[in-house]
């Protein structure tokens, strides 16, 4: 009796393939949170500085001059991490491009081997019955 599905290793493979996809995406995933994360703290950074700077009642100019600065700088940053979050996005839609295919290679081979297994047994089957009903006509000549 041959094996039923000679490509299982090919089917590995693909199941494989799609897991290292699946990794890529959820580093991809994990990369955009900290950037989310760092405009964030540095949108609360900023809030928070003009705050402290208001609850002092008076401020002088050095101290508005470094606010300023300081609110320059944050907004600079913002926009870095703005950018490279707008990167990272994209990167997480060619992933699940990726990733999507890999699956649909894949669940093609699941079938595929669904369907050869199904054929195998029908094939097991019919030789079975076949050995079954030569077994019995042997025993039969025998008895004659």
């Amino acid at each position: 009796m041959k094996r039923f599905f000679p490509l299982r290793r090919v089917l590995d493979l693909r199941l494989t393939q799609a897991h290292i996809e699946e990794t890529k995406l959820a580093r991809l995933h994990a990369e955009l949170r900290g950037l989310e994360d760092r405009i964030h703290h540095a949108r609360r950074e900023r809030a928070d500085s003009e705050r402290a700077l208001a609850q002092t009642g008076a401020a002088t100019g050095a101290e508005l001059a470094a606010l300023d600065s300081f609110k320059k700088a944050a907004a600079a940053e913002c926009a870095r991490l703005e950018s490279m979050a707008g990167a990272a996005r994209r990167k997480i839609a060619l992933q699940i491009e990726a990733l999507a295919a890999k699956r649909r290679d894949a669940r093609l081979l699941e079938n595929l081997e669904r369907r050869k297994l199904a054929a195998w047994k029908l094939e097991f089957a019919k030789e079975l019955d076949q050995q079954a009903e030569e077994a019995h006509q042997a025993r039969w000549r025998k008895q004659r």
